[in-house]
């Protein structure tokens, strides 16, 4: 014993020792002989300045005419960002690089890469000037709500939701206005460019479109496998309609989002049966059901996925009840004056239903809403050729009906047959439909692609994996060519100026100032003050040609996006038109309406006196 404790005495002071040296070795003062570069990393000033910088980023984007700054700054916020958790936690960064660095996930960047550029360009198109009708719907009734303080939108033709989030993104835009002189108070929202507020939900619906490509990704990974969710993506990432839309302040992209969301969450009811997942799906759905009323038929394929799934992962029947009921709580959340304002929801909702079915909406009413559908998926989603692969996906899982294919096929059967019933039909109803039947035509083109290559047993000799995946990306390339093609020149179609802003520069820059013009709805913006009475808006085909001379006007300022419909419906107002267009001394003309520059044809006339 005498032995051991002396022994003992002496482990006890080098402990202390090493202790002391761990202590020494975090003393903050030791940190000055680290380089500056991670001296200035570590330091709480480089907090600071990325907070700062965040907020010129968000201030610079929504006041400044040009986005470039904000887009720089954003970039080094970004970067510094990044360079700051690396520093403060080198091994962790190294070992998710070493973990996530892998191929399929730098194709699945690829693939979001593609996804972003596809709706992130030409979202400011046209801009002031609207043309896509549901646009104000959204915009006017949150800057309503910012003057009035009434979050009673007293419009139910659509859910709220929608609505509330354009409100919550129409704050910083107000906040970023009042650093204008002019804008001093909720009263002067009139001030702030319009386009601002537009932008901001323009850039809300890329995100949420891009965000439904991630999705799509991960219920084909889900449900098949990490190809055909990357197949899947590949394909909603150039569908035209869903780019598209994407570049619009709607409802549309919110409840795409959601609709994929549900689907996600319903695959994993299917896939594991845990209760966590039949809450969230009952969340997924209520947000869907407040985005649009008819996109609730979502609720089928959850209920499908309760009792596909094998009983010995199946949750349990009440669990499926409370996830509905959920989804109706939600619903109410998102929608509340649906109760608060019940004769006004009833209304509404009543009037949405006689559209639909009884009164229809013009040409959107007159051919037979199934046809249509079938032409909206040939023409603007699954273009051409690449409409082959979508009916291959389907007969494919009609064929070989596995579970997981009645789960994929259940929402866009249930959803067409639903949005067929009704008289009237836009494509943008389809949206929601594809990132289901995306993940069937994945499906069918890696199938193909597999079929093929069992012709040629060479090229798996080596590597089939590779061999398997060029092929696919060969038969996507030729199938889905015509989709890529109008994609891109719908963004290149966005970047061109409006014809409403050419022509309002040419008038400032050729009409003298104090000169009486009478301009026609969906004319130039013309500066304030310029031109006296510039800011009515009235049908020149109200008056022949010699009226304009005895009234002093010098000049007429025609819209085809007002003329032509006018012409249509007004007799006396298509003779004083044609008048015009036969006799009147037509300085210029702007053409638009078609597939080079966005924006109504423009006549601008001189009126000779």
């Amino acid at each position: 014993m005498g032995i051991i404790k002396p022994e003992v005495q002496l482990k006890q002071p080098q402990k202390e020792i090493k202790d002391k040296r761990e202590i020494a070795s975090s003393d903050p003062l030791e940190k000055s002989t680290l380089p500056w570069r991670k001296r200035w990393l570590n330091s709480v000033y480089f907090d600071w300045g990325l907070g700062l910088g965040s907020a010129l980023v968000l201030l610079g984007w929504l006041a400044l005419p040009s986005r470039l700054p904000a887009l720089g700054l954003g970039g080094l916020i970004v970067a510094g960002g990044l360079a700051r958790f690396y520093a403060l936690h080198p091994a962790l960064v190294q070992g998710w690089l070493k973990t996530n660095l892998t191929l399929d996930n730098l194709k699945l960047a690829l693939v979001m890469l593609l996804t972003l550029s596809l709706r992130f360009v030409g979202l400011s198109q046209s801009l002031p000037y609207i043309d896509n009708p549901d646009e104000p719907t959204m915009v006017n009734g949150a800057i309503k709500m910012l003057q009035s303080g009434d979050f009673n939108p007293h419009y139910f033709r659509w859910p709220s939701l929608p609505i509330y989030a354009q409100f919550v993104i129409s704050v910083p835009t107000f906040f970023a206005g009042v650093s204008n002189s002019s804008v001093s108070s909720i009263k002067d929202l009139a001030n702030i460019p319009t386009e601002s507020f537009f932008l901001s939900g323009r850039i809300m619906s890329a995100i949420l479109g891009s965000a439904t490509v991630f999705l799509t990704f991960r219920l084909g990974k889900l449900l098949y496998s990490p190809a055909v969710g990357l197949m899947a993506a590949l394909i909603v990432a150039v569908l035209p309609l869903q780019a598209e839309h994407s570049h619009y302040v709607t409802p549309d992209m919110i409840v795409t989002f959601f609709a994929a969301l549900t689907l996600l969450f319903a695959a994993y009811i299917y896939k594991t049966g845990a209760q966590s997942w039949y809450w969230w799906v009952g969340v997924a759905a209520g947000l869907t059901l407040g985005s649009k009323y008819n996109v609730g038929v979502v609720l089928f394929t959850v209920l499908l996925a309760h009792f596909l799934a094998p009983k010995e992962r199946r949750g349990r029947l009440k669990w499926l009840a409370g996830s509905f009921g959920l989804a109706a709580g939600v619903f109410l959340l998102t929608t509340p004056f649906a109760i608060l304002d019940l004769p006004g929801f009833l209304n509404e909702i009543a009037f949405q239903v006689r559209h639909y079915t009884i009164l229809g909406h013009g040409s959107a009413s007159e051919e037979a809403s199934w046809s249509a559908y079938l032409g909206n998926f040939y023409q603007e989603a699954f273009v051409y050729q690449a409409i082959v692969i979508m009916a291959g996906g389907i007969l494919l899982a009609l064929l070989r009906q596995w579970r997981e294919d009645w789960l994929v096929l259940s929402f866009p059967a249930v959803g067409f047959l639903f949005f067929a019933s009704a008289r009237v039909h836009f494509s943008r109803n389809l949206l929601p439909l594809l990132p289901p039947l995306a993940i069937l035509s994945a499906g069918f083109l890696l199938a193909l692609a597999g079929w093929l290559l069992s012709f040629v047993p060479a090229l798996k000799l080596g590597k089939p994996k590779i061999a398997l995946s060029g092929l696919s990306l060969g038969l996507f390339a030729v199938f889905f060519a015509f989709a890529i093609q109008h994609s891109i020149l719908t963004d290149r179609y966005y970047l061109q100026p409006d014809t409403r802003r050419t022509a309002g520069d040419w008038i400032v820059q050729n009409i003298p100032a104090g000169a009486k013009l009478r301009l026609e709805p969906q004319t130039p913006i013309l500066p304030a003050g310029r031109y006296p009475g510039s800011d009515e808006r009235r049908p020149i085909g109200a008056h022949p040609l010699e009226w304009y001379k005895q009234q002093g006007y010098d000049y007429l300022i025609a819209s085809s996006y007002y003329y032509r419909d006018l012409s249509a419906t007004d007799p006396e107002a298509a003779a004083n038109y044609q008048a015009l267009f036969q006799k009147g001394r037509l300085l210029i003309e702007f053409v638009g309406e078609n597939n080079s520059y966005p924006g109504p044809t423009l006549k601008i006339f001189k009126v000779e006196k």
